[in-house]
């Protein structure tokens, strides 16, 4: 089967983070035609062929798709209201599934890889703990896992080429909720109450400032992208709640963007007589690729430099408590951006990142 005709059945199943049932299923239907040993964990799988060696190499391929309504009008566009595959998982998946069909091909024909081959199907990598259940199930460690490589179909890259880094490649991430409280009253008598709803409004302006200078010395990102606040235009919030997020790619910029939240909030939650709180949860680290692996990579296959780390986040960097990995893009050219609900783009790259897989085989 091809790895075009792989991605168009699993765009039309798209599932969220550990709810990949359907999706699971259709992958063991593929993995159990092949001479591989099959590690369930929850709805993630492990595919190991074993080739007699003492090292394992490993394929990561995420699987879980999106809460976004699609709307490609593609003959095999979800079946799933409410679903997508708007962020090219299901491509992952197809081209590492074409990829374990290749290597079972190989190991029926004789010939051996100077590895063992582990094919990782991640579910939620959407959702923070997809790659850590896969961690701390220890079948990676058992499998002697010595290095790891990821592949995500990236946009706004030209069609078709391979791009890394070495170092730091994507964003550590954490969220924020900022929960302002107080008392309510008739916007005509708003001296009678506290107005939540333009505190929120300072301190979203105050910190979009400091974000603006700290960009001048390092690349960061603290966004908020929703508030809940009030229920009848004429009666001022007594609650009011925005949520976003922190990106940044050291450790000590991370830290001083939440320190400012923090003081910001406290300093006019204080001017207006509020009740405060600040909620941070911390997600994933940065993606840091292995510099040593990477050059080993870059020595025999054709891998064009990013310029510069990109801001999204992922959590493929959990996998560094295994061993070590390299991340790369496979570039599809422009159009529609990640989690958009039109995402869709020429489905002959794949071909090009099947091909790139076989060459990462051989490192």
């Amino acid at each position: 089967m091809s790895v075009q005709k792989f991605r168009m059945d699993l765009h039309q199943i798209p599932e969220v983070g550990f709810c990949e049932f359907e999706t699971k299923q259709y992958i063991l239907s593929v993995l159990k035609l092949l001479d591989c040993q099959i590690f369930e964990i929850g709805t993630g799988t492990v595919a190991f062929f074993d080739f007699g060696k003492q090292k394992t190499v490993g394929v990561r391929a995420d699987i879980d798709g999106l809460p976004i309504v699609e709307d490609t009008g593609l003959p095999f566009a979800s079946k799933r209201y409410g679903y997508m595959h708007a962020c090219g998982h299901d491509s992952h998946t197809a081209m590492a599934l074409a990829v374990a069909t290749y290597v079972d091909d190989c190991k029926k024909q004789g010939k051996s890889f100077d590895k063992n081959v582990a094919f990782i199907f991640q579910p939620a990598e959407e959702c923070d703990d997809g790659a850590a259940s896969i961690v701390k199930s220890g079948v990676l460690q058992k499998l002697n896992m010595h290095h790891i490589f990821a592949v995500h179909v990236w946009p706004e890259l030209p069609k078709g080429k391979i791009y890394s880094k070495p170092g730091v490649m994507l964003a550590q991430v954490c969220d924020i909720d900022v929960i302002l409280g107080g008392e309510k009253s008739h916007i005509a008598d708003y001296y009678k109450g506290e107005d939540t709803m333009r505190a929120a409004c300072e301190i979203l302006l105050e910190l979009y400032k400091f974000e603006e200078e700290c960009n001048k010395s390092e690349k960061c990102l603290l966004k908020f992208g929703k508030m809940e606040s009030g229920n009848l235009r004429n009666i001022t919030s007594d609650k009011t709640v925005i949520s976003g997020s922190i990106r940044a790619l050291s450790k000590e910029m991370e830290q001083k963007l939440q320190s400012e939240i923090s003081n910001v909030v406290k300093k006019i939650a204080g001017k207006y007589n509020l009740k405060y709180e600040v909620r941070i949860q911390n997600g994933f680290p940065v993606v840091e690729n292995d510099k040593e692996l990477f050059d080993k990579v870059a020595e025999k296959c054709d891998i064009n430099l990013l310029d510069a780390p990109v801001l999204h986040a992922e959590d493929f960097s959990f996998f560094a408590n295994v061993c070590p990995y390299v991340y790369f893009f496979l570039g599809i050219g422009d159009g529609m951006k990640l989690h958009h609900e039109k995402f869709d783009f020429d489905m002959s790259v794949l071909d090009v990142g099947v091909d790139f897989w076989k060459k990462l085989l051989e490192i």
